[in-house]
């Protein structure tokens, strides 16, 4: 059993605090946002996750883990995990003043031999900056990137495909993979600089593969052939593998966007030409209008004065996390165009654009609504019974951007189905 530090406790820091607790370590989180504290500390999650909210019940009771809002709290912790946000400055950089000043705030606090370990995602060398901020030889400093998907958080927290630390000293670097308890889960022990780039380079990857596949979906709606079964049979070769081969409106979030953006200026800053990673942007954005293209196409070419009903504004199933969605990039394309957006989501019930128009069910977002559009692949939208809202919609046309629904059972309710890279 440790004592251990958060510094943070948004998403990365609340499930970081919350499952260390759970492996029997005396953790305390702390936040200036003193009433994200008050909440978390009556136990409830400020995070849409299944399951958080009790395991934070469980660890409050049990005393493994508080919450504080003063910074003076973990002067005592032997490990100190930095989860504050990295936000994309103006040129696509990571803004690294929040880790930086936790660091100052830190160096007169920590304890003698403690560790403060990065989890924040960060690019290439920062760790230099922060022990430079630190400044205290006596505390090492470990790189520790995260790997946690929103909606699965826990899960990825407790099964990891691998746990990356990067460090100077090969004893810190043991006692911070000790803390996860994980023997069986394997360890890439590294430096601070190497460990700090594999979440950069895995998150850019991973964008990468997506702006492909929804590239072969759109090849594969002009040639007539089968997106889903040319995915399928990529996905049977092993050097592929079958994970990120699903075509959609578009990938985002708080993570991908910004980490391709900060990779690239960091290559940049290098006189390194990373092309992939400018041409992984744009056809994202290429794939938000190519779903805007083929709405405008089913409504007769034109979409001023059309209301399109949307299913999903997260930008991916099962969180209520908006940023960067490529649900709100197809929408403001939308109504760029002159349509009306009346959209239904199981958890979100408000954005910042207020011309987007938030009902509170399904059956509601389909009243007169010209055209139905699939934008997040949450469970709730498969089991949509089409013979439940035929009578409602205005037109009976469905586009399904994420390949969700029963095709047959649609086209048998009468709607003009459209799918994704497939008809």
């Amino acid at each position: 059993m440790a004592n251990i530090g958060v510094i943070g406790t948004g998403y990365v820091g609340l499930t970081t605090a919350t499952c260390l607790a759970e492996l029997g370590h005396k953790v305390i989180g702390f936040d200036i946002d003193l009433s994200k504290i008050e909440v978390l500390s009556s136990g409830k999650s400020t995070i849409h996750e299944e399951g958080m909210s009790e395991l934070i019940v469980k660890n409050l009771a049990n005393n493994n883990l508080t919450f504080k809002g003063s910074i003076e709290a973990i002067k005592d912790c032997e490990f100190i995990f930095l989860c504050v946000p990295t936000p994309q400055d103006a040129d696509g950089s990571a803004d690294l003043s929040y880790v930086i000043k936790s660091s100052k705030d830190l160096s007169s606090l920590l304890k003698k031999d403690s560790v403060l370990i990065t989890k924040s995602t960060v690019p290439v060398n920062a760790w230099k900056d922060v022990v430079k901020a630190l400044d205290r030889s006596d505390v090492a400093v470990v790189s520790n990137p995260e790997f946690l998907r929103e909606g699965s958080a826990i899960a990825d927290f407790f099964n990891p495909d691998r746990i990356v630390v990067g460090c100077t000293s090969s004893e810190k670097a043991k006692q911070v993979s000790d803390l996860y308890k994980q023997p069986d889960i394997q360890t890439i022990v590294t430096d601070n600089s190497t460990a700090e780039l594999i979440k950069y380079a895995s998150n850019s990857f991973l964008a990468i593969k997506l702006s492909y596949v929804n590239e072969i979906a759109a090849l594969c709606e002009s040639v007539g052939a089968n997106a889903k079964d040319v995915l399928f049979g990529m996905g049977k070769d092993s050097r592929i593998g079958s994970k990120f081969l699903e075509p959609g409106p578009g990938w985002g979030g708080s993570c991908f966007p910004k980490d391709v953006r900060a990779l690239r200026v960091t290559a940049e800053d290098n006189a390194i030409s990373m092309s992939l990673l400018s041409a992984a942007l744009d056809s994202n954005e290429k794939t938000h209008r190519r779903i805007v293209d083929k709405v405008e196409k089913e409504l007769g070419n034109s979409l001023i004065g059309k209301t399109i009903c949307i299913w999903g504004l997260a930008f991916k199933a099962n969180t209520d996390d908006y940023r960067e969605s490529p649900s709100i990039a197809v929408i403001e394309r939308l109504i760029g165009r002159g349509a009306s957006v009346v959209a239904f989501d199981p958890v979100i019930t408000n954005v910042d654009n207020n011309k987007i128009k938030i009902v509170k069910s399904i059956e509601e977002s389909c009243k007169s609504a010209d055209a139905i559009l699939v934008l997040t692949e949450w469970e709730q939208f498969k089991k949509v019974n089409p013979d439940s809202v035929k009578d409602l919609v205005k037109n009976k046309v469905v586009i399904d951007s994420r390949n969700i629904l029963d095709k047959k059972q649609w086209i048998k309710s009468g709607f003009n189905f459209i799918g994704n890279g497939w008809q």
